[in-house]
């Protein structure tokens, strides 16, 4: 939350760039998203369609947020995909096998 309310004071000084507006409006509009959630309903931007954005936007938005943020946002906006009587699976645990990797010699 820290990171988010300093873009928004970023964003909001005179001297601000137009990458810090761009995460100071993404900042505001995450806070607006977590408050109007309903528990328990996934996190979802307001309005049918997001506006398409340059990569730039979009990288220079996401940037400076939480991983955790930007997986909760990820997975709402994947869940928002889906029909609306689709049945969620059930949450199954998995493991990822670790390979090592040989080192070169210097």
């Amino acid at each position: 939350m820290d990171q988010l309310l300093e873009a928004i004071r970023a964003a909001v000084s005179s001297d601000a760039s137009d990458e810090a507006k761009v995460k100071g409006a993404t900042a505001c509009r995450t806070i607006l998203i977590a408050l109007e959630a309903k528990p328990g309903e996934p996190m979802q931007m307001p309005g049918a369609a997001a506006p398409s954005l340059p990569i730039e936007a979009i990288a220079a938005a996401v940037r400076g947020m939480p991983v955790d943020q930007l997986l909760d946002v990820a997975i709402a906006r994947l869940r928002s995909a889906l029909p609306a009587d689709a049945a969620l699976p059930k949450t199954k645990t998995f493991t990822i096998p670790l390979v090592p990797v040989p080192r070169r010699g210097r």
